[in-house]
């Protein structure tokens, strides 16, 4: 941390309590820190801040109090970012009414909307030709101002036609609403499966961790009524701001004991 930056902000004839403002510095500063990175010490604070140790200790506390950071005994106090969950309970729904629905704030930047020809595993996937035309979209999805899953789906292009002209709805309107409400296309089902692997060099860059950190790399395959493929979508969650929730229940027709 920048001492002298963070000890000008401190106001000593202001009303608001010391601590009050201390926790707000260390709270825009763990905004833009690392998951898992280390506060300085309480010592080191009193002398960035010119405050007493009592009014660290106050401003740690309320901050461990709303679960921004850690404390390890003998080791310090660590930043600790909520996780973004992935309920399969909301797959049908849009992730930006999930993330609001959970207290958070999602942004969504599109990074690129492209017409290309289908490479073979899209066409598999989607049940069309080889190297027939597909929309490429690439997005970029943020919560609370931090980078967490990027987004490639793929829609065949002769089920979508004109769909370079939803360029700016997807900024604020889901994928899937679009789908949906505009070329009523309705979801059913989809197909998805969830593994950890390293992340490449681009990917790393835009999700702002270092290459070959972990992510949970998800495919999913939509369809439609009829049993209509209209996407196929690869993503890449961070893997310490990203979890999944999974139902999981019996089938209506097992019922055998000894198998447990």
């Amino acid at each position: 941390m920048d001492g002298e930056h963070t000890q000008s902000t401190i106001d000593f004839n202001s009303s608001v309590p010391l601590y009050k403002q201390v926790k707000s510095e260390l709270a825009l500063w763990i905004q833009g820190s690392e998951n898992g990175a280390s506060l300085p010490t309480e010592k080191e604070l009193c002398l960035q801040f010119g405050v007493s140790r009592q009014t660290i200790r106050q401003a740690i506390l309320e901050l461990v109090e709303e679960g921004l950071v850690t404390r390890r005994a003998g080791q310090g106090t660590f930043v600790r970012k909520q996780k973004i969950s992935r309920d399969t309970r909301w797959a049908l729904e849009d992730f930006n009414r999930e993330m609001r629905y959970h207290g958070l704030e999602p942004e969504t930047f599109v990074l690129s909307l492209t017409q290309e020809q289908s490479h073979n595993f899209v066409s598999r996937q989607l049940n069309i030709p080889n190297k027939a035309l597909v929309w490429v979209i690439r997005r970029l999805r943020f919560v609370d101002g931090w980078p967490v899953v990027i987004q490639q789906s793929y829609l065949p292009a002769h089920l979508f036609p004109d769909f370079q002209t939803k360029d700016e709805d997807l900024k604020e309107r889901s994928l899937h609403t679009i789908i949906e409400s505009d070329y009523q296309y309705f979801l059913q089902n989809a197909e998805r499966t969830i593994e950890a692997i390293p992340v490449a060099s681009r990917e790393a860059e835009l999700l702002k961790i270092a290459p070959g950190s972990p992510v949970l790399y998800s495919t999913s395959l939509w369809a439609a009524t009829g049993d209509i493929k209209v996407e196929y979508v690869l993503e890449w969650y961070r893997g310490d701001r990203s979890q999944f929730k999974i139902q999981l229940g019996r089938q209506s027709d097992y019922s055998d004991p000894t198998i447990g």
